[in-house]
């Protein structure tokens, strides 16, 4: 596969409804994508942000190192995972960086398994077609009532766990909601929260326990990511599941979280983490260690390698998010994302996505 040129886009795509929880408040994501062409074939890849600067900034790294790859075979995908790698060394290996290399990583895989006309998951080495989903929701924006509304439509539609933010001021507002949702669903879907790392370690630990006596079944990033030993005293003090690792890049990251027990079952989100080829390392790096993972968004990208992976629990789902950004949304029924059959991701950009929420226009890159 010899690389003949790329396009970038940054697409501003408005959410459904206004997104609070205990540190963000958005309206929009800000989706950098880029399609790279190797003349009978296209792969894509993407990232998002929250803020149009910092959208900004990963697509200038990813036009950077896209324009290295021009012109050359791309056939061995992690020689170049390597090569770029080394190239992001003295601006950091984190951050900005990874994810402009993780688009491109995912682009490459999409190629490889189109090159191989099957879907990436089988290229990986399938253990399933199908696997969990849950549904994720419940801002703060939204009232106990809108709450179980939400819940009951997802449950009617097949899901059988739903999560929603929790980090108020008052652990109480958190408690009387949750309190509440579950009373109201009773056992037609499962509650899972997630506290976006608003949380000291000794209100982990107390809300841990007041959720875990409401039912509740899976507790998200209760505490700052860079508090490891904290969440290991969080984890080790609850019954409830403790999920953390949406905001660990690498499996450097991951490493130090498993050496620690940081959480009982990790996150990796496939731009954070670094593109698929770090993705399928960390999950083998937990499953060695028993651990499961659970995909943190990109559902379209992550559930193929969840599905390449025996350690894989839940993939992550946020309904309105990106259904707009693909021409074949993801077939998901029964509590199940089912894996489309199509070569590579087996997804396409949309055109009416590019050219509705197109910020500036499109980047072009050629030999």
């Amino acid at each position: 596969m010899v690389v003949q040129g790329f396009r970038t886009h940054h697409l501003s795509i408005p959410l459904p409804r206004r997104y609070v929880s205990g540190i963000h408040d958005y309206e929009a994501t800000e989706n950098v994508l880029l399609e790279l062409d190797v003349g009978d074939a296209t792969g894509i890849g993407y990232a998002f942000a929250f803020i149009p600067r910092q959208a900004d900034a990963i697509r200038t790294m990813v036009v950077d190192l896209a324009e290295t790859l021009v012109g050359r075979s791309v056939d061995d995908v992690r020689a170049v995972w390597q090569e770029l790698w080394q190239r992001i060394n003295f601006v950091g290996q984190s951050g900005v960086s990874v994810m402009a290399l993780a688009t491109i990583d995912m682009a490459l895989w999409d190629l490889l398994a189109q090159r191989a006309g099957m879907p990436l998951y089988r290229v990986l080495g399938a253990v399933r077609d199908s696997l969990p989903v849950y549904a994720s929701g419940g801002w703060f924006t939204y009232s106990r009532e809108e709450l179980v509304e939400e819940a009951q439509l997802l449950a009617e539609r097949g899901f059988s766990d739903y999560k929603i933010k929790i980090g108020h001021p008052d652990t109480q507002v958190d408690l009387d909601r949750v309190e509440h949702l579950v009373g109201a669903l009773g056992d037609d879907i499962r509650v899972m929260v997630d506290a976006n790392q608003s949380l000291t370690v000794e209100q982990a630990i107390s809300t841990g326990r007041a959720l875990g006596a409401l039912g509740v079944a899976w507790y998200e990033e209760p505490v700052a990511v860079q508090n490891l030993e904290g969440s290991a005293r969080v984890a080790a003090e609850l019954d409830v599941p403790l999920a953390a690792g949406e905001t660990v890049f690498t499996r450097h990251g991951f490493r130090q979280m498993i050496e620690l027990r940081a959480a009982d079952v990790l996150m990796p989100n496939v731009a954070r983490c670094g593109g698929p080829s770090q993705f399928m390392q960390v999950a083998t790096l937990a499953d060695s260690h028993r651990l499961p993972i659970s995909s943190h968004t990109y559902t379209e990208v992550s559930a193929h390698l969840m599905a390449a992976c025996p350690n894989a629990g839940m993939v992550e789902y946020i309904p309105g998010w990106w259904d707009e950004l693909f021409e074949q949304p993801p077939e998901i029924r029964d509590g199940q994302i089912h894996l489309p059959d199509r070569p590579g991701f087996g997804f396409t950009f949309s055109e009416r996505a590019l050219q509705e929420y197109s910020v500036d226009g499109m980047a072009v890159g050629a030999g």
